[in-house]
């Protein structure tokens, strides 16, 4: 009769949970990347006792990124992103726009010379205001889009995906109330990755 330790069940079924990240991963690589981006953002402005405002402002918007994962199955990505509205919204001088987005990315080889993709995710911003007692806002995301990888050569491939984000502003304080802020836009992108 064989007997095992009470700890070889564990290690067992750790296994066999971690093989198929694995496999997700098996042919990974690092990337590296930048994308370009502009189209119309919605706001709504509400104020308490009012009816709420909306707004409509054009972002444009360039970024840089680095990756891990594999162009015809799984990949996590993480993008630095700079941008600027066309008109001000929350204060007679809205500046620069900075941004991080964390991206899951599932891709599909369907064996047709491209790769399209899904790709979900949640992001963090920050935009510069001229205001008597706040000089930025914060805002957070959620997205999710498709897209599609197109090889070129040498490593390179060419990326095209639109995302549909939605935005939570951070709270501004007025005089005896609290405005709440939201907005969405659907971004279209356009770039280039380098795959080690």
């Amino acid at each position: 009769m064989i007997t095992t330790k009470k700890g070889d069940s564990v290690k067992r079924v750790a296994i066999l949970l971690l093989l198929p990240c694995a496999a997700a991963f098996a042919e990974a690589q690092l990337y590296f990347g930048a994308d370009c981006a502009g189209a119309s953002e919605y706001f709504t402005v509400t104020n308490p006792g009012t009816d709420p405002e909306e707004e409509k402002a054009l972002f444009n918007s360039a970024q840089i990124k680095a990756g891990y994962g594999d162009i015809k199955g799984y990949a996590l990505e993480l993008d630095f992103g700079y941008g600027r509205y066309d008109k001000n919204i929350f204060s007679p001088k809205d500046t620069d726009y900075y941004y991080f987005d964390l991206s899951l990315i599932k891709a599909f080889d369907f064996h047709i010379g491209v790769f399209p993709f899904f790709k979900v995710g949640f992001g963090t911003g920050e935009l510069e205001v001229d205001r008597t007692l706040v000089n930025s806002i914060s805002s957070g995301s959620f997205y999710g889009g498709i897209g599609t990888y197109i090889p070129i050569a040498f490593g390179f491939d060419f990326e095209a995906s639109v995302i549909y984000r939605d935005k939570s502003w951070e709270d501004l304080q007025m005089v005896g109330a609290q405005v709440e802020s939201g907005s969405y836009i659907v971004e279209p992108y356009l770039g280039i990755d380098y795959r080690f």
